[in-house]
């Protein structure tokens, strides 16, 4: 389940990066713009749709049910943080700033799901 997810997770970074690299192609106009940037958000939302049920199963395998909702709201603190963050510096940061923040995440995201394949494959050897 792990390795599924890690993937989910890199697929939805690379389709974040496909939308800020087409927000910022200044010679791209009109429909090919669009469609661009309307197949990467179509291909984001079908990864997220298969991220959802993959995450909700590590919940459950790694959070102890007792501590489960006090661990996801800790982290949504740090999530609504970065997003009031964007917001508010969405003047300077414009849309492909922030589509690149997005990305970042993501990458970062993918790269902690690939850490945690690693770690729960050598356990497992052990």
């Amino acid at each position: 389940m792990e390795g599924r997810t890690a993937t989910a997770l890199s697929l939805a970074a690379i389709a974040m990066v496909v939308a800020t690299g087409v927000s910022t192609m200044t010679t791209v106009t009109g429909p090919t713009a669009l469609i661009g940037a309307c197949a990467s958000f179509f291909a984001f939302e079908t990864i997220v749709g298969m991220y959802f049920p993959s995450i909700g199963t590590l919940r459950s395998k790694y959070l102890p049910d007792e501590y489960r909702s006090v661990i996801m709201n800790l982290f949504g603190i740090q999530l609504n943080a970065l997003v009031v963050g964007v917001f508010l510096g969405i003047k300077f940061l414009g849309v492909t700033g922030a589509l690149g923040v997005a990305s970042t995440a993501l990458a970062g995201a993918a790269f902690c799901g690939r850490r945690l394949r690693l770690i729960t494959q050598n356990n497992s050897e052990e």
